[in-house]
């Protein structure tokens, strides 16, 4: 089922929040936290299945290294095998902490104490911008899980205040305070860890603090909601949620749940979501990136800021320096990049007015229909291309005559726009892959040009071959082991700013199909690559440069065109000679 109704973009979302700031409140999680130094769940959580397995199989601890896939793979195992919860349940959270320490609630608040020492926190920008919104009452409520002290912490920073956070032991003070309009307010649903017990445990999420959750239903009454950092799949917060909806007017100034990856919402977020619109809210998902990058978006929205508090907030903030670069080197040894200048990139693009419509909606119609242009959102549509085609592709949602966009300075465009950063990133490695027995492929946000399986024999790969041992040499196959899971010969394409030139970077790599068996085939990946020395890598990169462009090092250029006869191509002028180092002046 598509859930495109459920989203809205980033830009709509910050337009409401600086209209409407002071009217909603917020509910943060592990997520805000994690960046200021301190674990999310998922790390405790493998924490204590590292420890409990160490300790049971005598095996020794730090030698389980949890961020290695293969001690991770190996641990599970081991609890699958004693009928323990599945990976990624609700459960596993408070299963392995009673697994590890029983009902010894001493043992408990000293492991926490260890793991959320203030000692550790060093808040980022994302604590510090929403302490600054507290300290100036553009936000008022916050609510959170989180039992550590980043928001104290950044607060006492920004502010140079102290703030008192409604917990176990103050709770029933947070509803009058919310009442009495007593600013900010911030209370801690699970109870600080330090007060009686640990909260978030199975049992007590339960019998979780009735009146904390009582002043947040209260607020709902009155406020928005931003949620983030937040995954949704603790069961007890969710209930307060949907039982926040069942009042009167509930969120009337919306809810807007953030998350870094629109895909990757939980079936529980979904769900409360579309709940909450069918009750005719206006209820949406975000997709805003981390928790730091959407609250320096929002900081840097906020109005009549005074210097010396945003000076606090932004405490990384860059400053202009004057640092002359050292003179050219012309000593040994000579460091040669995988980067080629980019000389010139095209100056105009076909655009479509699109009144009304959101980049969300553009993206989703480019991926449903796939038109053949590249197509992109720049205060409407934009592309390079057939107008025809692309007109007829997104029909449904624009209905206007096309018209020529100038791209005055690609390389500021580039620096300044994400959006336009990928448009002329797609541009560029669809005209390099244009007539080459390649076929371009697209990993997360990066493209790939991988070698045709059905076009190995074409002439144009025999220098690549050579480069990797003979003629011969094999550049796709089956993975061994592994009958359904195919792997050619590719190359990671991306488009980067720097000194104020472009710069196309190449990076040889090995493609998997399907990719959900890239895991399964890390072995193979790492033996393919294995004795790939410095001579050999120079040559692969040497054949790749000449498969896409022409024989390299030799200091001229060469133009690339997407879509040469349409009336909006997309040409590129590229240098041959990657760019090199040499060691400068003692």
């Amino acid at each position: 089922m598509s859930t495109a109704h459920l989203q809205i973009d980033e830009q709509t979302f910050l337009h409401h929040f600086q209209q409407h700031s002071p009217q909603l409140m917020w509910f943060i999680g592990a997520g805000c936290s994690r960046s200021s130094g301190l674990p999310a769940a998922v790390d405790l959580i493998w924490d204590l299945k590292r420890r409990y397995y160490c300790a049971r199989e005598n095996q020794d601890l730090q030698g389980h290294d949890t961020n290695n896939p293969a001690i991770r793979e190996k641990i599970q195992a081991y609890f699958l095998g004693l009928g323990c919860p599945e990976q990624w349940s609700p459960q596993e959270y408070s299963y392995f902490f009673e697994l590890l320490f029983g009902e010894d609630l001493h043992a408990q608040h000293s492991y926490i104490q260890e793991w959320m020492s203030p000692d550790k926190i060093t808040p980022t920008i994302g604590p510090r911008a929403l302490a600054g919104l507290l300290a100036i009452s553009r936000s008022r409520v916050a609510f959170t899980t989180n039992f550590d002290e980043v928001i104290e912490n950044a607060y006492a920073t920004v502010s140079q205040k102290n703030i008192s956070p409604f917990h176990l032991e103050g709770s029933y003070a947070a509803l009058d305070a919310l009442n009495a309009e007593e600013f900010p307010l911030y209370a801690k649903i699970h109870g600080d860890f330090r007060y009686r017990k640990i909260k978030n445990l199975s049992n007590d999420l339960r019998s979780n603090d009735a009146k904390i959750q009582e002043c947040f239903v209260s607020a709902a009454g009155r406020y928005g909601l931003v949620v983030a950092g937040y995954s949704g799949r603790d069961g007890n917060v969710m209930s307060m949620f949907e039982k926040s909806l069942d009042q009167p007017n509930p969120f009337p100034f919306g809810i807007w749940w953030a998350v870094p990856r629109a895909r990757r919402a939980e079936p529980p977020v979904l769900k409360f979501i579309q709940t909450a619109q069918d009750k005719g809210l206006r209820a949406h998902i975000v997709e805003a990136g981390t928790f730091d990058v959407m609250m320096y978006k929002i900081w840097r929205q906020i109005p009549d800021k005074l210097e010396s508090l945003d000076a606090r907030v932004r405490s990384a903030r860059t400053q202009p320096v004057s640092i002359p670069l050292p003179s050219p080197g012309t000593g040994y040894p000579i460091l040669r990049t995988n980067a080629l200048q980019v000389i010139d990139a095209p100056r105009q693009c076909g655009a479509i007015a699109a009144p009304g419509v959101t980049p969300a909606e553009v993206f989703d119609h480019t991926r449903e229909k796939r038109p053949s242009a590249v197509v992109s959102y720049h205060d409407g549509v934009i592309f390079w291309g057939d107008p025809t085609h692309v007109a007829q592709s997104l029909k449904d949602i624009v209905q206007n005559e096309v018209v020529a966009h100038d791209l005055p300075d690609p390389v500021s465009l580039v620096e300044q726009s994400s959006y336009l950063k990928s448009f002329f990133e797609q541009g560029i490695a669809e005209a390099v892959c244009r007539d080459k027995p390649l076929l371009l492929r697209k990993m997360g946000r990066v493209y790939y040009a991988v070698v045709d399986p059905r076009q190995a024999h074409d002439t144009l790969l025999a220098p690549l071959k050579r480069a990797l041992g003979s003629p011969e040499a094999p550049i796709g196959g089956t993975v061994p082991g592994l009958p359904k899971v195919s792997w050619n010969e590719a190359v990671r394409l991306k488009l980067e700013e720097r000194a104020g030139l472009l710069w196309l970077l190449l990076r040889p790599e090995i493609w998997i199909k399907p990719l959900n068996q890239r895991e399964s085939a890390r072995e193979f990946l790492r033996l393919r690559k294995l004795k790939r020395y410095n001579n050999q890598s120079s040559n692969i990169l040497n054949a790749w440069i000449e498969l896409l462009l022409a024989p390299a090092g030799q200091g001229g250029s060469v133009t690339v065109t997407f879509s040469p006869e349409s009336n909006y191509p997309a040409a590129f002028t590229i240098s041959t000679r990657t760019a090199f180092s040499r060691r400068g002046l003692a």
